[in-house]
């Protein structure tokens, strides 16, 4: 496979990425074709890897950078989009696309009842907040000093209760995806670590320097089998 057609594949298994990813991920190979003066004939498999070996590296490293970045800053945005990755992981893995759809499937059903709970869950604390905020008008139509104290005393107690509620439904919510995220990791390295000996043994590499060397070396290769 020539650096083309290398790229038109490469362009097509990373096209569902956010568009500061993928342009980062283009630029970094396309850079390096021409860096190293690869021409249109050469075989860039040996020097980079397959597309699906490198573009599945690159899911993962993606994916762990933004399981940190939501680990460590929370918010909706960070956790939707490491849910992303996730998912996108999955039909890059090594396995059949059914197989694939499946776990896809599945793992985006769980996410949407955990979603659902929590968000019931928040409703319901907000809902006592309001019982508690709709009690106090009653306090003028009260027509003893008891009556009113007990108005009082409810409206504040369930002021108290769903804010608290509210409280601990966001840091369960905070928990949860934590723990999802967590666990998705884990479960990616172990599966990753089962099925190390049937994959390539290619790396994805970090640097221009470390692929530039990678290009020398099989240049070296090349130019010993031809003497």
């Amino acid at each position: 496979m020539n650096k083309n057609a290398f790229m038109s594949e490469f362009s097509r298994k990373l096209r569902r990425l956010p568009k500061e990813d993928y342009d980062d991920a283009m630029r970094y190979y396309s850079e390096f074709f021409m860096d190293s003066g690869i021409d249109d004939q050469t075989d860039v498999i040996p020097i980079v890897g397959t597309v699906d070996e490198v573009s599945a590296r690159i899911l993962e490293e993606l994916t762990d950078k933004q399981i940190d970045k939501t680990v460590k800053e929370g918010g909706a945005k960070n956790s939707s989009r490491a849910i992303w990755y996730i998912i996108l992981g999955i039909f890059a893995a090594p396995i059949a696309f059914p197989m694939a759809l499946v776990i896809a499937i599945m793992f985006f059903v769980f996410i949407i009842v955990v979603f659902a709970v929590l968000f019931a869950l928040m409703a319901s604390s907000i809902a006592v907040v309001f019982a508690g905020l709709a009690a106090i008008p009653a306090i003028f139509w009260a027509e003893t000093s008891s009556q009113v104290l007990v108005l009082v005393g409810m409206a504040c107690v369930a002021i108290a209760v769903g804010s608290l509620l509210c409280y601990g439904v966001f840091k369960l919510a905070k928990s949860v995806i934590k723990g999802i995220l967590s666990s998705s990791r884990n479960f990616a390295a172990k599966h990753k670590k089962t099925n190390s000996s049937n994959v390539s043994n290619t790396t994805y590499f970090n640097s221009e320097e470390d692929l530039t060397n990678k290009n020398s070396e099989n240049i070296g290769l090349q130019s010993q089998e031809e003497n």
